[in-house]
């Protein structure tokens, strides 16, 4: 493990913490990287900005717990991924030992992490993010969400979920494509076109009707899609593949159809997910 004298220390023996490290070193940031093991490893917590990116909250306490003491004064930014109770219990035990705490969501792989356009989200001090803006800016594009420190925890499983969905909708595809000798390579450059225009600009429609509460089935409604889902999900048995994807999306239109939905478009269907 390379350790060098600086101004940021990276707590984390990971790939992603590994990746924070060398994106920091890349922009000309003097970097620590933490090893417990050392037998000097306290003074790297002297650090003017701390860097943690752990494999989870129950991996956090323990490595810290060592040394809370030290921490008072620092300014601690927290990349651990971990739901909201647990962004806020952080915020509140470390603020109590008199650290300055900033919450963050790396939202990419480690190849991802340096680049510009990879998204990372902040919450809590305003005063670490401002002040440090310029190393965070090394990870990738920086985003500030407010006060709470639990905001960006909250923002992570959004994104993630839709990360997800969507890459499981592009395995479902490429299985089904598949079927008929259709390469992966050569579904993906249509599919990402498509995502980019077409699909991109539905989600920015779609986001209109969500905050105006009004789902106007102009050009697509719930009763006009639901015959295709069942198209889907029979071609799909067909074919030999899991149907339990389609059917999900099935399940859930078929709801937005029994609740009135059926003329409204297919954002609609938030009300239900909202029950």
């Amino acid at each position: 493990m390379q350790t060098t004298t600086g101004s940021v220390t990276v707590l984390g023996v990971n790939p992603r913490a590994a990746a924070i490290a060398n994106a920091l070193a890349a922009w000309g940031h003097a970097i620590t990287v933490w090893d417990e093991t050392a037998d000097d490893a306290a003074q790297a917590l002297d650090a003017a900005l701390i860097v943690v990116c752990v494999e989870n909250y129950d991996a956090l306490w323990p490595l810290l717990s060592r040394h809370e003491q030290r921490l008072a004064g620092h300014d601690i930014v927290n990349l651990t991924s971990g739901t909201e109770a647990d962004a806020r219990s952080a915020a509140a035990r470390l603020t109590g030992r008199g650290a300055r705490y900033l919450d963050g969501a790396l939202m990419a792989h480690p190849e991802h992490v340096g680049d510009p356009h990879t998204v990372v989200v902040y919450s809590g001090s305003a005063e670490v993010f401002h002040r440090h803006e310029s190393v965070l800016s090394a990870l990738g594009s920086a985003t500030y969400l407010g006060e709470d420190a639990a905001t960006a925890a909250l923002y992570d499983l959004a994104m993630l979920n839709f990360a997800w969905a969507t890459l499981i909708g592009y395995l479902q595809s490429a299985a089904l494509l598949g079927t008929d000798g259709v390469a992966a390579k050569t579904l993906t450059p249509l599919f990402t076109r498509w995502l980019r225009t077409t699909v991109a600009e539905v989600i920015e429609g779609y986001a209109d009707q969500i905050d105006a509460g009004a789902y106007p089935g102009d050009g697509e409604w719930l009763e006009l899609d639901y015959p295709l889902m069942d198209h889907l999900i029979r071609t799909t048995d067909a074919r030999g593949l899991d149907s339990a994807l389609p059917r999900v999306v099935e399940a859930v239109t078929a709801k937005g159809i029994a609740a009135g939905h059926g003329k409204d478009s297919f954002a609609s269907l938030v009300r239900v997910l909202r029950r």
